[in-house]
């Protein structure tokens, strides 16, 4: 009698055993979240609202848009989860006018999130963001002029003298105070623009969203306008997809800035930036800088501030021959000791998908053997165990190995003469190196020769002595006057 029942019971707990591995295997399948922004929270207004558009005629009416319709025109929204900090500079060099002196589409000279490639590798930035300390050496790097301040107690008043000087125009408004204008009156204003209204300073903040109630963490973005009477800012909220633009207290968002940011174990704060009028300072297009040029964008290497002790411990093994350096010499360098690697200063960037930029790559590691070989004919050849030993996984097949790495840091602790004269001659005996491959790999070679060169520059936050921008113009001016 009791087999049948024995039977069913085992019978039962098969059946539940096979629900449980179903809802297990759901829960394993289960789709990622799918977000479509976010409400905004009671301590912020939206811009769109009525409430929001109140306070926006009233910072109208109290001269508060100084920054307002450059940063509108470029208002934009972040192409990557963490690319806020690149997204709010990329919108304030657009705003202020700034010249990036190397094509983005086409002929067209314009800045966007992929062309701030120093201080920071864009990878790491893509998973990590940025401290308010790397926004400042970004812009510096693209010429800027940056007053960079951290979040303090006592600091307030400081912040709203900021905020006043970005955004509150210093001659009064041609509307009546009441934001009452007449048509004509309006008009008149738009259609004859002072020369005296371009855009000189612009604003941007580092904060913590969770002060304002606001999901997330740390974020970056430009302030566009100022009320007075409400004492309320404009935050062109970079992450449109979040959250749209918004006012908030500007006392709020001072608290929003104090909490510490865990990477940079500081606060975080904010930013003047402005652009300076003066050629070089750092850096406006001279007249006779009329040529298309191509930013010394690296496609071999990544490299990072923190690598900064080891390019300066390079450096003074470089002051310290009393010859010419060599090839040997700086394979030796980087090969004869197992604590020392080329790795310590550089990282090889991964294979690009894009086809055409895959095959750059590929022309400027046959341009290195050839290079090479003119100076050494063992080449790679008597290195292979080299290679894999040192490579370390860190140079898959179609990455830059060890041996191409070691001769762009040989290129880069010559003199811009005899770097040139090298691999120039390589163009010259093979015959088959385009003048695009030989100017990239001097560009690499030039970025590495900074990079060490500035290994020990580092009281401004930012790593390098001379603006990426300046050496740009530079650059250019030289081809000019050839």
């Amino acid at each position: 009698m009791l087999a049948p029942f024995a039977r069913s019971l085992t019978y039962m707990l098969a059946l539940q055993m096979m629900a449980n591995t179903n809802t297990t295997k759901e829960a394993v399948q289960k789709p990622p979240p799918s977000l479509y922004k976010r409400v905004l929270p009671d301590s912020c207004t939206a811009f769109s609202s009525s409430s929001g558009k109140r306070i926006f005629a009233s910072a109208l009416a109290h001269n508060g848009l100084k920054s307002f319709y450059s940063l509108i025109q470029q208002f934009t929204t972040q192409s990557e989860p963490a690319y806020c900090g690149l997204t709010t500079l990329v919108l304030i060099l657009n705003a202020l006018s700034v010249d990036p002196l190397i094509n983005w589409k086409g002929p067209w000279r314009w800045y966007s999130e992929e062309l701030l490639n120093c201080c920071l590798p864009l990878e790491e930035i893509k998973t990590s963001g940025i401290t308010i300390m790397d926004f400042a050496c970004l812009a510096r790097c693209q010429g800027l002029q940056v007053e960079m301040t951290y979040a303090e107690e006592d600091g307030l008043s400081k912040f709203r003298q900021a905020v006043k000087e970005a955004c509150v125009e210093s001659s009064p408004s041609s509307f009546p105070s009441d934001g009452l204008f007449d048509r004509n009156q309006q008009e008149s204003s738009i259609n004859t623009p002072s020369p005296d209204e371009k855009l000189d300073k612009v604003l941007a903040v580092s904060y913590s969203r969770k002060v304002l109630s606001q999901t997330g963490s740390g974020h970056f973005s430009p302030i566009a306008a100022y009320d007075p009477e409400s004492d309320q800012v404009l935050i062109l909220d970079t992450a449109r997809f979040k959250y749209g633009a918004h006012w908030t207290k500007l006392e709020l968002l001072y608290d929003a800035m104090k909490p510490i940011d865990t990477t940079s174990g500081k606060s975080r704060g904010y930013a003047l930036l402005s652009f300076p009028d003066d050629k070089f300072g750092c850096c406006r297009l001279s007249s006779k800088s009329e040529a298309t040029a191509v930013q010394p964008m690296s496609l071999l290497f990544s490299t990072k501030l923190s690598q900064s002790p080891a390019r300066k411990k390079y450096k003074d093994f470089l002051n310290k021959l009393t010859q010419n350096v060599t090839l040997d010499m700086v394979v030796d360098y980087w090969t004869q000791s197992p604590d020392t690697s080329v790795w310590d200063i550089l990282k090889p960037l991964s294979v690009p998908e894009n086809q055409d930029q895959r095959e750059s790559v590929n022309a400027l590691h046959r341009l290195i053997d050839d290079a090479w070989e003119n100076i050494d004919g063992t080449h790679e050849a008597h290195y292979e165990e080299l290679i894999q030993q040192e490579s370390n996984g860190k140079a898959a097949k179609g990455h830059t190995n060890i041996l191409h790495s070691i001769f762009v840091v040989f290129l880069a602790s010559l003199e811009e003469r005899s770097r040139n004269a090298i691999v120039r001659q390589a163009q010259h005996d093979k015959k088959t190196h385009s003048d695009l491959s030989i100017e990239q790999l001097l560009n690499e070679a030039s970025l590495i020769a900074t990079e060490i060169e500035t290994s020990d520059q580092n009281d401004t936050g930012c790593p390098k002595k001379r603006c990426c921008k300046k050496r740009r113009l530079e650059r250019w001016e030289s081809k000019a006057t050839t």
